[in-house]
């Protein structure tokens, strides 16, 4: 038995990589999801909550008179996560732009930082969403003004979303792919 425990916590110490010396923000569930660029990642996000049972809303139009009404909830959210990277075609199903949805993220991140929310910026589909402008300005309207930066491992193939952490000292959760994304995040759960 002992040796069964040993392994499992050994596998999720290797699947998640924290940045080293900075203070990880207080996470709690519920959590809720939302998208800067209507791509399929805040569904894969919700699905990885789902099978670790971590209570969570996916909402991709959130706004911020939403959050509020939500938060006010007695089971309210309580940490937004947002992510990044574009579907042109999301985008174009839902009637919008990516200048709108930078709108919708700015008013939605300050809304979250009012009622005291940690916000987590994360970019967890890979180099696929990392190819052109709209992907890069979903991911440069979210992740300075998050607390938490959350990431795959092939979406930071090239080491950006780590040395970003390194001079913002904004903490990063890193794990090798989107099914271990669960487990770290009832680790940070767990830890408050």
């Amino acid at each position: 038995m002992r040796k069964v425990v040993f392994s499992a916590v050994l596998v999720l110490l290797c699947s998640v990589v924290l940045a080293s010396g900075l203070l990880m923000p207080v996470v709690k569930a519920p959590m809720i999801v939302t998208t800067l660029g209507q791509s399929p990642g805040a569904l894969m996000f919700r699905l990885v909550c789902v099978r670790s049972k971590i209570a969570c809303i996916q909402e991709d139009l959130l706004t911020a008179t939403q959050l509020k009404e939500l938060a006010q909830a007695p089971d309210g959210p309580k940490t937004l996560v947002i992510t990044t990277g574009t579907s042109l075609k999301g985008m174009g199903a839902a009637g919008i732009d990516i200048n709108l949805e930078v709108e919708r993220i700015e008013n939605l991140i300050k809304q979250a930082k009012e009622l005291g929310m940690t916000v987590i910026g994360a970019h967890i589909e890979g180099m696929a969403r990392r190819v052109d402008a709209t992907d890069e300005k979903s991911i440069t309207t979210v992740i300075p003004k998050s607390d938490l930066i959350l990431v795959i491992a092939s979406s930071d193939e090239d080491g950006y979303f780590t040395k970003f952490s390194e001079t913002s000292g904004i903490p990063l959760l890193k794990v090798n792919e989107s099914l271990d994304i669960g487990p770290a995040l009832l680790e940070l759960i767990n830890a408050n």
